[in-house]
């Protein structure tokens, strides 16, 4: 008897094992088939990149996957936004958003699947390329909403997928909150996203909690004169000359009007005026972008642009009605503040299987700090690594060095990239769906 009862107990622990086994290979034969999709998804993506605020087709593509797997769309977030909610029982309400728009840039990956498109653009032919990695956040994030749908035995709660217009241009958050529509989705208590890193390896992800990303204005000032000829300038007042002593002095403003642990760029990017050499001209335009974190830094940096291009213009001759004109462009963006609170559920959930590089903030803008609503909602942007081994060393050899996000040579290792990208935003938003 208590030889049958042991041969019956192998048997059952066999099948049992068998089972296990069975259901395991089925899980890694289906995140195989999802990954393989995925790749191909990017490839479509890659090869048919849409500027900004003209997604549309890319959204529809994106649209047509998700309705298959039982999201439902939100559509009518601005421009050609979207969102997809899963509901999936009780619980917490997480937010994982990706970008759609690509850049005016001539690609020279010298892939296979390359982008060759060009559109009319201010009646100029212009190439089109996805050069900063926009593709491969909306294949991850494609694959990722699959992968939740075949794990929602393990959350329960609701996910809201957004995908975003014209990140490129500052634009797209804003239409998104300011539209009607967004109202119909559920407030989330988190929100994820990523951002490719040209510089980090595949399997790493790069952290920084706190301030991570900038924020962004950018600015037309036009600078006023009073004409006249080259040889007599005594006779004119020149806007050139007050440009010039303009751009040297607002140098001054980061580092002698701020605290050198509160970083600070103000860079005049374009100068425009004159015809030619022996005539003053009437007024010069400049175009600024400049970047800030804290909310006090940005008032003063502000208010010293235009008390140095004022009293300038004033000491010049210049009369009060033709003072500078400071036009503050509609891309204004406020800066990414990284939760210190999802920092350590990172670290949690994902240090046993990547790697986490704390990454420095930097001066780069990012409108997805807008959906925080001045750090009401705890939010993180992860640095995503998309550079092989093979290629880091290879590029070591390469003059040109390792081609930048924005380069038309950006060219990541997205075999890779995205499987990984796949499972470390999977089990992130799973941990935290549990942990809420």
């Amino acid at each position: 008897m208590t030889l049958l009862i042991k041969l019956c107990f192998i048997c059952i622990f066999s099948l049992s094992l068998t089972s296990l086994i069975a259901q395991k290979d089925k899980q890694v034969n289906r995140s195989s088939a999802n990954s393989a999709s995925a790749i191909e998804w990017y490839k479509i993506l890659h090869q048919n990149p849409e500027l900004s605020t003209f997604e549309d087709s890319t959204a529809k593509f994106l649209k047509s996957k998700l309705s298959k797997i039982g999201y439902t769309i939100i559509d009518s977030l601005g421009y050609h936004s979207f969102a997809a909610v899963l509901k999936n029982g009780e619980g917490p309400t997480l937010l994982y958003r990706t970008d759609m728009d690509a850049l005016p840039i001539k690609e020279a990956t010298g892939w296979t699947f390359s982008s060759t498109k060009t559109v009319q653009k201010d009646q100029v032919e212009t190439p089109v390329m996805h050069a900063c990695g926009h593709d491969i956040h909306m294949a991850t994030w494609l694959n990722v909403a699959q992968t939740m749908v075949n794990q929602r035995k393990k959350w329960n709660g609701t996910l809201v997928l957004l995908a975003q217009s014209a990140e490129e241009i500052g634009r797209g958050a804003k239409e998104v909150m300011a539209s009607a529509a967004w109202k119909q989705i559920p407030q989330p208590s988190h929100q994820l996203a990523f951002h490719v890193s040209a510089n980090l390896e595949v399997g790493e992800l790069g952290l920084c909690d706190g301030y991570s990303m900038a924020a962004v204005d950018m600015m037309n000032i036009t600078i006023y004169g009073q004409g006249g000829h080259g040889a007599e300038p005594y006779k004119a007042i020149d806007p050139v000359l007050i440009s010039a002593q303009f751009i040297t002095q607002i140098q001054s403003i980061v580092s002698r009007n701020l605290p050198p642990n509160d970083p600070a760029v103000v860079t005049v990017g374009a100068i425009q005026g004159g015809t030619v050499g022996n005539v003053i001209p009437n007024e010069v335009l400049l175009k600024l972008t400049i970047r800030t974190y804290s909310t006090e830094s940005r008032a003063l940096v502000m208010k010293r642009i235009k008390e140095i291009g004022d009293h300038l213009a004033m000491a010049a001759g210049m009369p009060e009605n033709r003072l500078p004109k400071y036009d503050l462009l509609d891309m204004s963006i406020p800066p990414v503040y990284n939760s210190e609170k999802i920092g350590k559920e990172i670290n949690a959930c994902l240090s046993n299987k990547f790697s986490l590089v704390k990454i420095p903030p930097t001066m780069i803008g990012e409108d997805f700090g807008i959906y925080s609503g001045g750090n009401k909602i705890p939010s993180y942007l992860i640095w995503l690594g998309v550079l092989s081994k093979a290629q880091k060393e290879a590029y070591k050899n390469d003059a040109l060095g390792i081609p930048s996000l924005h380069s038309s040579r950006f060219s990541p290792d997205f075999e890779n990239t995205i499987p990984r990208g796949t499972e470390a935003m999977s089990t992130l938003l799973i941990h935290l769906f549990n942990k809420n």
